[in-house]
């Protein structure tokens, strides 16, 4: 009960020197027509499938495999609004992405970034297979055993 009036409640701060019946009224009206406008305006970035056909519909897809969330940084940076849906059952995952069909260009902008972006990632070696080189080079080189056993003490 105590949550469910808690996503209900809206604060509003008001600064003013004395606090008559417009001003309050003004305040609530502003703070309405924020709210409407919020509603209304499309959303950048992952949208419900509801969302995302509301208006007019008409939404088309592209499917992508391998890493979905590099694909999205650049979905957002171009200000496509989208929906993703993952293919259950597929090794590797693939990915469904909806979009609207007015934003044709600024995703196809994104998928171009997102698939330079990845095929320079393939190209060069990972980190971890690095290291086991590095490594394997510095056990194949060896260390010096022999101690040196003169130290240099205080000479008597």
């Amino acid at each position: 009960m105590q949550e469910e009036l808690e996503q209900r409640t809206v604060s509003i701060s008001v600064q003013s020197a004395k606090l008559t019946g417009r001003v309050l009224k003004a305040a609530i009206a502003a703070t309405l027509r924020k709210m409407e406008q919020e509603r209304n305006t499309p959303k950048v970035g992952r949208n419900s499938m509801k969302r995302l056909a509301g208006r007019d519909g008409g939404s088309n897809s592209i499917e992508v495999t391998g890493r979905i969330h590099s694909f999205e940084r650049y979905a957002r940076k171009h200000q496509v609004r989208y929906h993703i849906e993952k293919e259950l059952g597929t090794d590797p995952p693939k990915w469904t992405v909806y979009f609207k069909a007015n934003q044709a260009d600024a995703l196809t902008a994104a998928f171009k970034e997102y698939t330079q972006k990845d095929l320079t990632r393939g190209s060069r070696p990972s980190l971890l297979a690095q290291l086991r080189k590095f490594k394997e080079l510095a056990q194949s080189i060896g260390r010096d055993r022999v101690k040196n056993k003169e130290h240099g003490g205080p000479e008597l």
